[in-house]
């Protein structure tokens, strides 16, 4: 039976399909409504019943996260749509899919809003989105011409900065074990798996959303969390429905199951902490205003302060206010979190929001140094060594079916450590081991099938991974410093290993290149490890992970870099550069003011550097001059793009972002 249950417990998600158009289906009303009534089929638009006297009420629009689909606002007895139907809101529930990228996922939601807003016979929405739902709309917002279609935006547990897993995910041997897992593995090879990356969310994706034309930080209302070790209350009896997660096409019973809910939010509890300890190995792009950089509330997959976009209005109370010590799961039902978004539902219906001026592009966002720190350590192979330690933790990664033999450092064999797990669901990915049976003493585990797992051994030495910025360029040298803390041995004694992994390219497509070594040596002013040959990497987006060992310690650590594909420079500021009208359709005309007469080239590039056109400029005297372009004849694609303006030896002299609709 706890097989059965486990099973039910499966992760939040739907087969993938291709590309298709969107449907809509109508619902009963919530006192009707049976959890057979809601198809969990992919791009398609669950629309709810008209409430008696809502012509003034809004419609609520739920888009879902990663590993998820829009049933999980139904199941399990979550009551989103009753509550909506009882406060009087109309409401619409998307089913797209769960690991695609922003790019494709925005455009199937900006269809699923316009599809909405014709039932409905409206011009305006509120969004509450789950997870990587926030950046789904922020895609439809300001790339599919919606900006004006949505009032507000709610977004519950949207990890701005990054998700820690999706860097764990990058690493090249976790990398092939997870998209190996049968049902599961699609999920981590999809591209929006891999944008998630801390260093792609702030090189590429939040200058992207932040420097946009038509950016209004001001709609956007987030909700943080970091009760990792939260225990999920779900009702007692709950019904077989959760499978429809799982598999579109299931019909449930809708039965209620006694103890069923019991057990389901003691594993999804159980699965957030498991998750929610191994991504601490990570540490995400600083936030403004997390002066103190501490990156250890997270709910399991969001970090606190990755999930409060810049700008927005923040909607959680920080540690240690219990109002947000909510998991990554308990944030997506409606029994926590109903009465915390109502009100901002509130706020967007009777406060429109008035468009303000537009911000100032930025080159880029400022990037601050950051400093993954780590008590973990990493192995892979057939034979595993655990310090002594009463508090020592064991967590294997993928599926297993042996026994594993145990025995002490003087090879005294101890009984064997069945190991029989199987990942059916994003809670089954990682396992925590129990080590409760075994003396607390340094063990030494053998396999006959290689295992991956993370070990903490309860020893309070670690690593210390600095990195000088979380984006760097071709141009550029990229060398490591490691440090440690409270290690036993003198550093000269400390082996210390690492590599450099390309996983996504200067296009943002994902690629499986070779590991480059890093080989360090010790550098006693520094007090630190430095990488030995500095380098010169191609453009995209590389996971780094170092190693370090002695004796009988072991400590890993790991995070990603972007590496741009154009050249860091100084904008002249005596330079002026304004594009009109912005957006764009057909034509636009771009104002350039220089105080030096010469030779100047405009450059069309989309938002991760790749050149889209060249257009030679005459000889341009001093002052103020116009250029007419054509949308069309230089083939520009939708969405935004930046405009850049350099002079004969290619330096950039002034820049601008524009949105071509």
């Amino acid at each position: 039976m706890k097989n059965l249950y486990l099973f039910f417990l499966s992760v939040i998600f739907v087969s993938a399909l291709s590309a298709q158009p969107v449907t809509t289906k109508v619902i009963p009303k919530p006192s009707q409504l049976r959890c057979s009534d809601v198809p969990a089929k992919l791009n398609s638009v669950v629309l709810g019943a008209t409430p008696p006297n809502s012509e003034q009420q809004p419609v609520i629009v739920f888009v879902h996260g990663w590993f998820d689909n829009g049933y999980a606002w139904f199941m399990a007895k979550n009551k989103w749509y009753e509550k909506c139907y009882n406060a009087g809101y109309k409401s619409a529930f998307f089913f797209h899919s769960y690991s695609d990228e922003f790019e494709k996922n925005g455009r199937v939601v900006a269809e699923m809003i316009r599809q909405t807003c014709r039932h409905y016979n409206t011009n305006k929405v509120i969004a509450v989105c789950h997870s990587k739902g926030g950046f789904d709309i922020e895609w439809a917002l300001y790339n599919e011409g919606l900006a004006d279609s949505v009032q507000g935006v709610i977004t519950l547990s949207t990890p701005y900065w990054g998700a820690p897993m999706s860097d764990l995910i990058a690493n090249p041997f976790i990398r092939p074990i997870l998209e190996a897992i049968p049902i599961v593995g699609p999920v981590f090879q999809g591209k929006g798996s891999y944008q998630m990356q801390t260093a792609y969310m702030a090189g590429v994706v939040r200058p992207m959303m932040d420097n946009h034309p038509q950016n209004q930080p001001e709609k956007f209302h987030c909700y943080a969390a970091w009760g990792m070790n939260h225990t999920t209350v779900l009702p007692d009896a709950i019904p077989d429905d959760i499978l429809k997660v799982v598999f579109r096409d299931y019909q449930p019973l809708c039965l209620d199951i006694p103890g069923f809910g019991k057990l389901a939010g003691d594993l999804m509890s159980a699965g957030m902490s498991v998750i929610g300890s191994i991504s601490r190995l990570v540490q995400v792009q600083p936030k403004y205003d997390n002066p103190s950089r501490n990156q250890q509330y997270l709910d399991g997959l969001a970090p606190y302060y990755s999930s409060i976009r810049p700008g927005a209005v923040n909607i959680s109370e920080p540690p240690p206010s219990q109002q947000s010590n909510l998991n990554h799961i308990d944030v997506l039902l409606s029994s926590y979190m109903w009465d915390i978004v109502q009100p901002e539902i509130e706020y967007f219906k009777t406060n429109p929001v008035l468009r303000k001026a537009p911000l100032q592009p930025q080159e880029q966002l400022s990037v601050q140094a950051f400093q993954p720190y780590s008590d973990v350590q990493f192995e892979q192979g057939n034979e595993l060594l655990m310090a002594a330690h009463p508090n020592r933790k064991l967590y294997v990664v993928g599926d297993y079916s042996q026994e594993v033999q145990v025995t002490d450092i003087h090879g005294k064999i101890l009984p064997k450590l069945p190991l029989y797990v199987s990942t059916k669901s994003l809670f089954d990915v990682v396992h925590e081991v129990d080590l409760s049976a075994y003396p607390q003493e340094a063990l030494i585990l053998k396999s006959t099938t290689p295992l991956t797992a993370f070990i903490q051994d309860g020893s309070p030495a670690a690593i210390q991974l600095h990195l000088p910025e979380k984006q760097t360029y071709e141009a550029q040298d990229v060398q490591v410093k490691v440090s440690l803390a409270q290690w036993p041995q003198h550093p000269e004694q400390v082996n210390i290993q690492g590599f450099l992994t390309r996983n996504m390219d200067a296009q943002g497509e994902l690629v499986s290149s070779a590991p480059v070594a890093l080989t360090f040596y010790w550098e006693e002013k520094e007090q630190a490890y430095m990488s030995k040959a500095p380098q010169q990497l191609d453009a995209g987006v590389y996971n780094i992970s170092v190693t370090a060992s002695g004796n009988d310690i072991k400590r890993f650590a790991t995070s990603s870099i972007l590496v741009k594909s154009i050249t860091k420079s100084v904008v002249d500021a005596s330079i002026q550069l304004t594009v009109f009208p912005n957006p764009a359709t057909d034509r636009m005309a771009i104002n350039v003011e220089t105080a030096t007469a010469g030779n100047y080239t405009l450059q069309f590039t989309d938002v991760q550097g790749r050149l889209l056109a060249t257009l030679p400029l005459s000889y341009l005297a001093s002052g103020k001059q116009e250029v007419s372009v054509s949308v069309k004849q230089y083939q520009l694609p939708a969405g935004m793009c930046w405009i850049t303006l350099t002079d004969v030896s290619g330096k950039v002299q002034a820049r601008q972002s524009v949105v071509i609709q």
